[in-house]
């Protein structure tokens, strides 16, 4: 993978914007993920974009593509292994969407962007892995998430919107370099480092079917501490207390 600073034309003709605000994002994503995460975020930004090319617009005025490509460039800086960057009592996507508000803010490209336009970069992050909120937002709230999930369906994304060769030329750009491996260590990882912050969202999952390492460690302990917090154990049985006040 190429350390450069500039994001290529691929030889389709499909592009992302360039600027410097990009430039700098990736270059701090750099800094604090692993080359398979940056790939990753690199790919679904130019899926993103894809996307916006062929899905029907939600509105009339344009979509933001750079607050689009940024949000995929930051949207998993969550993923750190320095523990001192990332928080122990948040979701990934939160510590991300956080940590992406924050760089802009403290650089100086954050005159452009007004109290909405970051508003929407960091619901675009934060819900990019809760479909059932962000495909009804912003279009680019649903970009941002469909370009991530693009990366996981590739051709198989519902409606046949990414084809194999463009598929291919997006992974040729920026190779996968043992994503799924990777993939599988991070989800198992943050189960390890911070359980709490996975049980109501689809981290835990991977904690429930492969342990706490992704070999099947600690995968009872993790399942039973998960099911205690569930809303059956919790809303309903508190329901159930409060009838003695009534």
């Amino acid at each position: 993978m190429s350390t450069s600073s500039s994001l290529p034309k691929l030889p389709s003709g499909l592009a992302v914007p360039n600027t410097p605000l990009i430039a700098a994002a990736l270059k701090y994503s750099r800094k604090h993920t692993t080359a398979t995460t940056v790939n990753h975020c690199l790919r679904a930004a130019y899926f993103a974009v894809l996307l916006s090319r062929k899905l029907p617009a939600k509105d009339s005025e344009a979509v933001d593509l750079e607050l689009i490509v940024y949000s995929n460039i930051m949207h998993d800086l969550g993923w750190s292994q320095d523990h001192t960057f990332i928080s122990k009592d948040k979701r990934f996507e939160v510590d991300s969407a956080d940590l992406a508000r924050k760089y802009l803010e403290d650089s100086h490209y954050s005159g452009d962007w007004d109290k909405h336009r970051v508003q929407l970069m960091w619901d675009a992050i934060a819900l990019h892995a809760t479909p059932s909120f962000a495909q009804h937002k912003e279009s680019e709230v649903t970009l941002a998430h469909l370009g991530v999930m693009a990366d996981f369906f590739g051709p198989a994304f519902p409606g046949g919107a990414i084809t194999i060769e463009e598929y291919k030329e997006i992974v040729t750009a920026f190779p996968r370099l043992e994503f799924r491996d990777q993939f599988l260590q991070i989800m198992c990882g943050l189960c390890a480092y911070k359980p709490e912050t996975t049980y109501d969202n689809f981290v835990s999952d991977f904690g429930v079917a492969f342990g706490v390492d992704g070999k099947g460690k600690g995968k009872e302990e993790f399942e039973k501490a998960r099911r205690a917090t569930t809303f059956p154990h919790t809303l309903w049985h508190s329901l159930l207390a409060c009838k003695q006040y009534e």
